[in-house]
Protein backbone atom coordinates (compact mmCIF):
# COMPACT_ATOMS: atom_id res chain seq x y z
CA UNK A 1 0.00 0.00 0.00
CA UNK A 2 1.12 3.38 -0.50
CA UNK A 3 1.61 5.84 2.80
CA UNK A 4 -1.67 7.23 1.96
CA UNK A 5 -3.35 3.55 2.12
CA UNK A 6 -1.71 2.79 5.26
CA UNK A 7 -2.01 5.89 7.06
CA UNK A 8 -5.80 4.89 6.77
CA UNK A 9 -5.16 1.62 7.99
CA UNK A 10 -2.92 3.19 10.97
CA UNK A 11 -6.23 5.46 11.73
CA UNK A 12 -9.03 2.55 11.73
CA UNK A 13 -6.72 0.87 14.25
CA UNK A 14 -5.77 3.61 16.30
CA UNK A 15 -9.83 4.46 16.43
CA UNK A 16 -10.26 0.29 17.47
CA UNK A 17 -8.01 0.33 20.15
CA UNK A 18 -9.91 3.71 22.00
CA UNK A 19 -12.97 1.38 21.51
CA UNK A 20 -12.15 -1.37 22.70
CA UNK A 21 -11.69 -0.28 26.60
CA UNK A 22 -15.15 1.04 26.42
CA UNK A 23 -15.96 -2.83 26.79
CA UNK A 24 -13.04 -4.56 27.88
CA UNK A 25 -9.57 -2.50 28.95
CA UNK A 26 -7.70 -5.76 28.55
CA UNK A 27 -8.70 -6.24 25.15
CA UNK A 28 -6.28 -6.53 22.58
CA UNK A 29 -6.15 -6.55 18.43
CA UNK A 30 -5.52 -9.15 16.68
CA UNK A 31 -5.37 -10.29 12.41
CA UNK A 32 -7.68 -12.92 12.11
CA UNK A 33 -6.82 -14.54 8.97
CA UNK A 34 -5.11 -13.52 5.65
CA UNK A 35 -4.03 -15.13 2.65
CA UNK A 36 -4.57 -15.61 -0.84
CA UNK A 37 -4.33 -18.44 -2.90
CA UNK A 38 -1.10 -19.68 -5.55
CA UNK A 39 -2.83 -20.14 -8.88
CA UNK A 40 -5.98 -19.25 -10.75
CA UNK A 41 -7.95 -22.74 -10.55
CA UNK A 42 -8.75 -23.28 -6.93
CA UNK A 43 -12.30 -22.84 -5.12
CA UNK A 44 -13.02 -20.05 -2.10
CA UNK A 45 -12.45 -16.45 -2.14
CA UNK A 46 -10.08 -14.76 -4.92
CA UNK A 47 -10.67 -17.52 -7.06
CA UNK A 48 -9.81 -16.95 -10.92
CA UNK A 49 -7.23 -14.29 -9.99
CA UNK A 50 -3.78 -14.46 -12.08
CA UNK A 51 -2.09 -16.13 -8.72
CA UNK A 52 1.06 -17.62 -9.14
CA UNK A 53 3.12 -19.35 -6.28
CA UNK A 54 5.82 -16.57 -6.24
CA UNK A 55 2.90 -14.01 -5.83
CA UNK A 56 1.32 -15.42 -3.06
CA UNK A 57 5.00 -15.05 -1.41
CA UNK A 58 4.82 -11.41 -2.17
CA UNK A 59 1.24 -11.03 -0.71
CA UNK A 60 2.48 -12.81 2.50
CA UNK A 61 5.09 -11.01 3.03
CA UNK A 62 3.75 -7.78 2.76
CA UNK A 63 1.04 -8.74 4.54
CA UNK A 64 2.95 -9.64 7.60
CA UNK A 65 5.07 -7.06 7.54
CA UNK A 66 1.92 -4.72 7.82
CA UNK A 67 0.44 -6.45 10.44
CA UNK A 68 3.44 -5.86 12.61
CA UNK A 69 3.55 -1.65 11.29
CA UNK A 70 -0.23 -2.13 12.85
CA UNK A 71 1.29 -4.10 16.14
CA UNK A 72 -1.60 -6.76 16.83
CA UNK A 73 -1.27 -9.18 19.20
CA UNK A 74 -0.79 -11.64 16.67
CA UNK A 75 -1.48 -12.80 12.80
CA UNK A 76 -2.77 -15.73 11.69
CA UNK A 77 -2.20 -16.61 8.22
CA UNK A 78 -4.49 -18.74 5.64
CA UNK A 79 -3.67 -21.50 5.69
CA UNK A 80 -0.69 -24.67 6.27
CA UNK A 81 -1.61 -26.42 3.33
CA UNK A 82 -3.94 -26.87 0.72
CA UNK A 83 -7.07 -28.80 1.52
CA UNK A 84 -10.48 -29.59 0.41
CA UNK A 85 -12.87 -26.06 0.99
CA UNK A 86 -16.13 -28.93 0.43
CA UNK A 87 -18.00 -25.10 0.00
CA UNK A 88 -20.92 -26.92 -2.30
CA UNK A 89 -20.07 -30.40 -1.41
CA UNK A 90 -22.99 -32.92 -1.25
CA UNK A 91 -23.16 -36.21 0.65
CA UNK A 92 -22.58 -38.94 -1.07
CA UNK A 93 -20.75 -37.26 -3.53
CA UNK A 94 -17.04 -37.35 -2.91
CA UNK A 95 -16.08 -36.08 -5.99
CA UNK A 96 -17.78 -32.55 -5.25
CA UNK A 97 -15.70 -32.62 -2.24
CA UNK A 98 -12.88 -32.09 -3.98
CA UNK A 99 -12.65 -28.17 -4.08
CA UNK A 100 -8.83 -27.15 -3.13
CA UNK A 101 -8.44 -23.36 -2.56
CA UNK A 102 -4.61 -23.75 -2.82
CA UNK A 103 -4.25 -21.22 0.07
CA UNK A 104 -1.74 -23.32 2.00
CA UNK A 105 1.93 -22.45 2.36
CA UNK A 106 2.52 -26.62 1.52
CA UNK A 107 1.59 -27.28 -2.06
CA UNK A 108 -0.70 -30.67 -2.00
CA UNK A 109 0.43 -33.27 -4.43
CA UNK A 110 -1.91 -35.33 -6.79
CA UNK A 111 -1.88 -38.43 -8.72
CA UNK A 112 -2.66 -39.22 -12.50
CA UNK A 113 -6.27 -39.29 -11.49
CA UNK A 114 -6.19 -35.70 -9.70
CA UNK A 115 -6.41 -37.19 -5.85
CA UNK A 116 -4.33 -36.02 -2.79
CA UNK A 117 -1.94 -38.35 -2.35
CA UNK A 118 -1.07 -36.96 1.09
CA UNK A 119 2.38 -35.82 0.18
CA UNK A 120 3.14 -31.76 0.09
CA UNK A 121 5.36 -29.70 -0.95
CA UNK A 122 6.91 -26.33 0.36
CA UNK A 123 5.92 -23.13 -1.58
CA UNK A 124 8.08 -19.88 -1.97
CA UNK A 125 5.33 -18.82 0.41
CA UNK A 126 6.28 -21.10 3.19
CA UNK A 127 9.96 -19.71 3.19
CA UNK A 128 8.72 -16.12 3.52
CA UNK A 129 6.66 -17.18 6.39
CA UNK A 130 9.74 -19.45 8.13
CA UNK A 131 11.89 -16.13 7.44
CA UNK A 132 9.60 -13.79 8.95
CA UNK A 133 8.82 -15.86 11.68
CA UNK A 134 12.25 -16.20 12.40
CA UNK A 135 13.75 -12.94 12.49
CA UNK A 136 10.81 -11.58 14.41
CA UNK A 137 10.39 -14.52 16.63
CA UNK A 138 11.41 -12.53 20.07
CA UNK A 139 10.63 -9.17 21.23
CA UNK A 140 10.93 -6.53 19.25
CA UNK A 141 9.29 -3.09 18.66
CA UNK A 142 7.84 -1.13 15.82
CA UNK A 143 9.37 2.47 15.71
CA UNK A 144 10.25 5.39 13.77
CA UNK A 145 13.92 5.08 12.76
CA UNK A 146 15.97 8.26 11.97
CA UNK A 147 15.77 7.63 8.08
CA UNK A 148 15.01 9.24 4.98
CA UNK A 149 15.00 8.55 1.50
CA UNK A 150 17.18 10.61 -1.17
CA UNK A 151 15.74 10.51 -4.92
CA UNK A 152 18.75 10.07 -6.71
CA UNK A 153 19.72 9.52 -10.65
CA UNK A 154 20.21 5.89 -10.95
CA UNK A 155 22.29 4.83 -14.11
CA UNK A 156 20.28 1.09 -13.49
CA UNK A 157 16.77 2.91 -14.32
CA UNK A 158 18.34 5.58 -16.80
CA UNK A 159 15.88 7.85 -14.36
CA UNK A 160 15.41 9.02 -10.72
CA UNK A 161 14.71 6.68 -8.28
CA UNK A 162 10.99 6.61 -6.39
CA UNK A 163 10.39 8.49 -4.21
CA UNK A 164 9.32 8.20 -0.31
CA UNK A 165 5.49 8.71 -1.19
CA UNK A 166 5.85 5.69 -3.64
CA UNK A 167 7.30 3.40 -1.48
CA UNK A 168 6.17 1.26 1.77
CA UNK A 169 8.41 1.11 4.66
CA UNK A 170 9.08 0.85 8.73
CA UNK A 171 11.36 0.45 11.35
CA UNK A 172 12.12 -2.20 14.08
CA UNK A 173 14.06 -2.44 17.01
CA UNK A 174 15.56 -5.51 19.38
CA UNK A 175 16.43 -5.08 22.77
CA UNK A 176 19.92 -5.99 21.96
CA UNK A 177 20.44 -2.93 20.53
CA UNK A 178 20.09 -3.84 16.80
CA UNK A 179 17.56 -2.26 14.33
CA UNK A 180 16.45 -2.95 11.21
CA UNK A 181 14.42 -0.58 8.13
CA UNK A 182 12.07 -2.68 6.15
CA UNK A 183 10.23 -1.50 2.81
CA UNK A 184 8.79 -2.22 -0.48
CA UNK A 185 7.03 -1.07 -3.89
CA UNK A 186 3.47 -1.85 -3.72
CA UNK A 187 2.52 -2.33 -7.00
CA UNK A 188 -0.05 -4.63 -8.09
CA UNK A 189 1.23 -8.12 -7.63
CA UNK A 190 -1.44 -9.59 -10.17
CA UNK A 191 -0.66 -7.82 -12.99
CA UNK A 192 3.25 -6.27 -12.36
CA UNK A 193 6.59 -7.17 -11.04
CA UNK A 194 8.84 -4.60 -9.89
CA UNK A 195 12.89 -4.02 -9.27
CA UNK A 196 14.63 -0.87 -9.18
CA UNK A 197 16.92 1.08 -6.70
CA UNK A 198 16.54 3.29 -3.40
CA UNK A 199 18.84 5.50 -1.48
CA UNK A 200 18.65 6.45 2.35
CA UNK A 201 20.19 7.90 4.66
CA UNK A 202 20.12 6.64 8.23
CA UNK A 203 21.50 8.05 10.97
CA UNK A 204 22.71 6.64 14.98
CA UNK A 205 22.77 3.20 13.89
CA UNK A 206 25.48 1.02 14.45
CA UNK A 207 26.76 -2.61 13.65
CA UNK A 208 26.85 -4.19 10.57
CA UNK A 209 24.47 -3.33 7.67
CA UNK A 210 23.10 -6.33 5.72
CA UNK A 211 20.56 -6.92 3.42
CA UNK A 212 17.60 -9.76 3.93
CA UNK A 213 15.03 -10.87 1.42
CA UNK A 214 12.05 -11.79 3.37
CA UNK A 215 10.70 -13.76 0.39
CA UNK A 216 13.57 -16.66 1.06
CA UNK A 217 15.63 -15.44 4.00
CA UNK A 218 18.74 -15.00 1.75
CA UNK A 219 21.71 -12.30 3.37
CA UNK A 220 23.43 -10.25 1.30
CA UNK A 221 27.05 -7.83 2.62
CA UNK A 222 26.59 -4.46 1.84
CA UNK A 223 29.39 -3.59 -0.66
CA UNK A 224 31.73 -0.84 0.36
CA UNK A 225 30.83 1.20 -3.21
CA UNK A 226 27.08 1.01 -1.55
CA UNK A 227 27.71 2.94 1.77
CA UNK A 228 29.10 6.61 2.84
CA UNK A 229 30.10 7.09 6.43
CA UNK A 230 30.16 10.61 7.92
CA UNK A 231 31.93 11.38 10.73
CA UNK A 232 28.38 13.12 12.23
CA UNK A 233 27.36 8.77 12.67
CA UNK A 234 25.26 9.38 8.91
CA UNK A 235 25.57 6.56 7.03
CA UNK A 236 24.59 7.04 3.34
CA UNK A 237 23.26 4.22 1.18
CA UNK A 238 23.28 4.32 -2.56
CA UNK A 239 21.12 2.26 -5.02
CA UNK A 240 19.91 -0.22 -2.97
CA UNK A 241 18.22 -3.63 -4.29
CA UNK A 242 14.15 -2.15 -4.64
CA UNK A 243 11.17 -4.82 -4.73
CA UNK A 244 8.14 -5.42 -5.12
CA UNK A 245 8.55 -7.48 -1.88
CA UNK A 246 9.66 -6.67 1.54
CA UNK A 247 13.49 -6.27 2.02
CA UNK A 248 14.96 -5.69 5.12
CA UNK A 249 18.12 -3.52 6.10
CA UNK A 250 19.32 -4.36 9.23
CA UNK A 251 22.11 -2.91 11.78
CA UNK A 252 23.61 -5.30 14.34
CA UNK A 253 22.29 -9.09 15.32
CA UNK A 254 18.98 -7.93 14.30
CA UNK A 255 18.87 -10.98 11.84
CA UNK A 256 20.03 -13.87 14.22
Amino acid sequence: RTWRARLKIHGRVRALRAFCPTHNPKMEIIQGETGCQSRSDGAGALAGAAWTPIRQAKCLARHMMVDQFLEVKFSSYFSCMDMIEALNGKVGDTASYLDYGYFGVLEANFDKNGFATGEYTPKPSYYALQTIAAIFREEFTYTDLPAQFMRKNSKRLQRDEDSNKEITYGGFRKPNGSAAFVYWKPTELLTTSYEATISLEIAALTGEARLVDLLDGSIYAIPKSFEEKKNNGLRRFTHLPLKDSPLLLTFGKFAE
